[in-house]
């Protein structure tokens, strides 16, 4: 079981389908969701512990490969929430 590090520091088990609904609200289709999901639980398969932004990079590294328009708004949805959570107060981040 792989545990992801969020920014805030807590640790949150990794599940594959947040990888998969975040991947499609980036406009990739369900096929190339359920591939970039499967490539990157491949990758960590390996791991027991990952952090927030090294998972981030995996996706949007694999994205880019079968969907580079969708790999584009990934990165634009993700800059957008860290910018908004730096916003807030901290006891709101969490």
């Amino acid at each position: 079981m792989v545990k992801v590090k969020k920014r805030d520091g807590r640790f949150e088990e990794f599940v594959e389908s947040k990888i998969v609904a975040g991947i499609k609200k980036a406009g990739a289709t369900t096929e190339e969701a359920a591939y970039v999901a499967k490539e990157v639980s491949a990758e960590l398969a390996h791991k027991t512990e990952v952090t927030a932004e090294e998972l981030s990079n995996m996706v949007m590294a694999s994205l880019k490969k079968v969907n580079k328009a969708a790999a584009d708004e990934f990165v634009k949805f993700r800059d957008k929430k860290l910018k908004a959570k730096k916003k807030r107060p901290r006891a709101l981040c969490k």
